[in-house]
């Protein structure tokens, strides 16, 4: 991803297939201005266990993850919006994906190193909106809102 992109849309957004895939599949890169849903649910489980009288146990249930939404932002590779329509077009096999997503200061300059770093897995992409056309305020952005659905997030960095 061209630096010049990392200054406008601080969220970088790399795209990695199986090893199975396409060729031209490898490995994709967008960038965003805007990402939503880093967020890890935990149900939890309340079990009455006899014997103890000071309430309920409360053990960890099942884990969910709301879609990842990412605003605003642009891929310069054709390869990605190929990814994107064999999602939307519901063939098999799902085109599942593993992704990183990667938080880069407004300045441009890292202080300490490396980003903060966010993975998810199994991803793939639900909904995708284009943004409005108007020929008095054209816009630059050519991916609006995208939503990916997966199966697992993890911070890393």
């Amino acid at each position: 991803m061209p630096e010049e992109f990392l200054t406008t849309y601080n969220f970088e957004v790399q795209v990695t297939f199986g090893e199975n895939a396409d060729p031209a599949l490898r490995e994709l890169l967008a960038a965003f201005s805007e990402v939503s849903g880093l967020e890890i649910n935990v149900e939890p489980v309340g079990v009455r266990e006899g014997g103890y009288n000071q309430g309920t146990r409360q053990l960890v249930g099942k884990t969910s993850h709301p879609p990842l939404v990412f605003k605003r932002g642009l891929s310069v590779e054709p390869a990605f919006w190929a990814w994107v329509q064999r999602c939307l077009d519901g063939g098999y096999p799902l085109p599942y994906v593993a992704g990183r997503i990667r938080i880069h200061p407004a300045s441009g300059v890292l202080s300490d190193g490396e980003p903060a770093e966010w993975r998810f897995r199994n991803g793939i992409a639900t909904r995708v909106k284009a943004p409005d056309l108007n020929a008095a305020s054209a816009s630059s952005v050519p991916i609006e809102e995208l939503h990916v659905v997966h199966e697992g997030l993890r911070r890393t960095g």
